[in-house]
């Protein structure tokens, strides 16, 4: 908040972009603009500029010296404490949001399993982002529409049938359904490494489904009914929801007339046999139609792109997908425009999870990690701990099932998403260290304070004398906190959670320093008592909010 005052008052006297450092030593200010790039402008040494510079800039609640080439910018604790400690206390859940996005509609495609596997750690993290990515926007005032784009049509429907037909066990797939078809599935890509007419088989029944063969229907529609069952599952256990279903299977209809509006435009050609788009800067063409006739994933992905910009009326579409499909959206979204679309496109994508051992996961191989299994293991994990922490607290089974979901989901969105992760199941589950089950104890310790301070007649104020907080400790946790609304705007512009996570982390840190050099509910002074506790429920308020962008539910005890 202060920061964007600065640049605001900046822009008055300088012209350009306007970029403000972090000075390495805090007895250099809170924030500093360096001065080299304007000598050239002002014909005069940076020096100079900055004295000059500092004479000129008023800012409310901000000191302004100059310091060699640098503009030297430092927040008065006690007025940043009094109009921040107001505007959280008021705002509460909703402090930081913004109507940046009003009046626009945004549909984020994440999740979007393959039908016939269970979800794996890999296709959680397109769940988890484009969980936390949905929230940031909808915290901007965006109407947010959250798309799941099922894999629920293409060739791994014609491997799972054949499959099933050729090993299928009626009983095993009676009580075990999905597991059953991961077995199969897994079974059939070993044997077809080395069998070219499996392959061919799996091929013909997808051929046979598209055209409407009633045995293919009714296999494939209780292959996806029972996955769906399970999928709706987990997603209400791990506190997700969806707008729509509508996969690949809802979209293959639609697909003729999206190719026919393709080719009007004179923009794809027939070559062998197959319809393709040969795309400008790219060697690979975008194939929309093969030698066989059958649909492929990029012209079902065309038809599903002009429905949501057509029926749902999305103004901006985001996918959140791998970053192995980058050639893919940036083939799509350039379609888009030449077809006459000027909308926001977003590819949001992201690394790999890896197993120890650095190899990617596969459900086809078999080396995929069921979400199922790593739940059941984080809660039993994070349920020891509680127990060891605190055996008498009431509703563990529910706490240790948000501390594990916490776990999980911070584990993955501590990191930035274009980086592979090692999956590290204990290290996310710790109590210790930079960890989702850290922030979320701190929040609750926070919210133990604001309690017992209540128990002793002592409440946070909006209007408490700030001007008393003079440790460096509380000077820290009151300039980070000012500093939430611009992180939760920067994470949104990159479609990063990790920036927020990270600024988490320095909230919680600072918080335990303040917390272990500052005592609050011993205090004699009554007026640093309530300038602390008001401090600590502002702090409590900053890692709900913060939390809950990035999907997390943030404890009240533990």
């Amino acid at each position: 908040m202060f920061k964007q005052a600065i640049i605001s008052e900046l822009k008055k006297h300088v012209k350009g972009e306007i970029s403000l450092e972090v000075p390495p030593d805090h007895k250099l200010g809170d924030f500093a603009f360096p001065c080299f790039t304007l000598a050239k402008e002002f014909k005069k040494s940076p020096v100079q500029i900055a004295q000059e510079l500092a004479g000129k800039i008023k800012v409310q609640g901000v000191r302004v010296s100059a310091t060699g080439p640098y503009v030297n910018f430092f927040l008065d604790t006690a007025g940043v404490a009094k109009s921040l400690m107001l505007d959280i206390l008021t705002q509460k859940k909703r402090f930081a949001s913004s109507r940046d996005g009003e009046g626009r509609i945004v549909g984020i495609d994440f999740s979007s399993p393959n039908i016939g596997k269970p979800l794996h750690f890999g296709n959680l993290r397109t769940t988890m982002l484009g969980n936390s990515i949905a929230r940031l926007h909808e915290f901007a005032g965006f109407n947010v529409l959250r798309l799941n784009y099922l894999g629920d049509w293409g060739t791994q429907f014609g491997t799972l049938i054949h499959a099933y037909l050729t090993w299928g066990d009626k009983k095993r797939f009676k009580e075990h359904p999905v597991e059953h078809l991961v077995e199969l599935y897994v079974r059939f890509n070993k044997e077809a490494e080395n069998s070219a007419e499996l392959k061919e088989k799996a091929r013909e029944w997808f051929a046979k489904l598209e055209k409407g063969d009633a045995m293919a229907l009714k296999l494939w529609s209780k292959f996806k009914h029972l996955c769906l069952d399970e999928l709706r599952g987990v997603y209400k256990t791990l506190g997700i929801t969806f707008d729509s279903f509508n996969g690949e299977a809802f979209y293959a209809p639609k697909v003729e007339a999206a190719l026919e509006r393709v080719q009007a435009k004179g923009l794809a050609v027939v070559d062998d046999g197959a319809l393709i788009i040969r795309m400008q800067g790219s060697e690979m063409p975008m194939m929309l139609r093969k030698r066989d006739g059958s649909t492929t994933y990029a012209s079902r992905d065309v038809a599903t792109v002009l429905d949501r910009i057509e029926t749902l009326k999305c103004n901006k579409l985001v996918y959140v997908v791998g970053h192995e499909q980058s050639q893919h959206f940036q083939h799509l979204f350039a379609l888009m425009k030449l077809l006459g679309y000027d909308k926001e496109f977003v590819h949001v994508s992201y690394g790999l999870y890896l197993s120890q051992d650095g190899s990617k996961m596969s459900t086809r191989k078999g080396t995929g990690i069921s979400m199922e299994g790593v739940l059941n293991e984080a809660i039993a994990l994070a349920k020891k701990t509680i127990e060891e922490k605190n055996p008498g607290l009431k509703d563990k089974e529910k706490i240790a099932c948000d501390v594990a979901i916490g776990a999980i989901f911070f584990g993955d969105m501590m990191n930035d998403r274009s980086k592979d992760i090692v999956f590290d199941l204990d290290r996310f589950v710790s109590f210790e260290g930079d960890t989702g089950p850290y922030l979320m104890y701190t929040h609750a310790r926070a919210a133990s304070i604001v309690r017992k301070g209540k128990e002793q007649k002592v409440s946070p104020k909006k209007a408490a004398k700030f001007e008393v907080l003079k440790h460096p400790a509380e000077d820290r946790v009151i300039k980070l906190l000012s500093a939430f609304p611009q992180k939760v705007k920067e994470a949104l512009a990159v479609h990063k959670p990790h920036v927020l996570a990270q600024y988490l982390l320095e909230v919680g840190h600072a918080f335990n320093e303040f917390y272990h050099s500052c005592p609050c509910l011993q205090e004699e002074n009554k007026d640093l008592k309530v300038a602390r506790l008001t401090l600590i429920e502002a702090s409590r308020q900053i890692l709900e909010n913060g939390l809950r962008l990035l999907g997390i539910t943030a404890p009240f005890e533990m």
